[in-house]
């Protein structure tokens, strides 16, 4: 599994913060794609949203809540 489908596969159109979907891709499938270090995972769903699948916006408690965008 790529890391591009890992995130992919817990990104939903509803926001969710950044150490959530670090939750839901879970340890096992983190150590596989190499984005166990947290600043990786972050690193990696912002470099996602570059591309435009998925897009971060910054909650009113100051994290990250990241979702797909509406083509993908």
């Amino acid at each position: 599994m790529s890391r591009t489908a890992a995130l992919m596969a817990v990104v939903t159109t509803d926001p969710a913060r950044t150490s959530d979907l670090y939750d839901r891709v879970g340890y096992p499938t983190l150590a596989r794609v190499g984005l166990i270090p947290y600043d990786a995972f972050r690193d990696a769903l912002a470099t996602l949203a570059a591309t435009g699948a998925i897009e971060g916006q910054t909650a009113p408690d100051g994290s990250t809540m990241w979702r797909r965008t509406a083509e993908t």
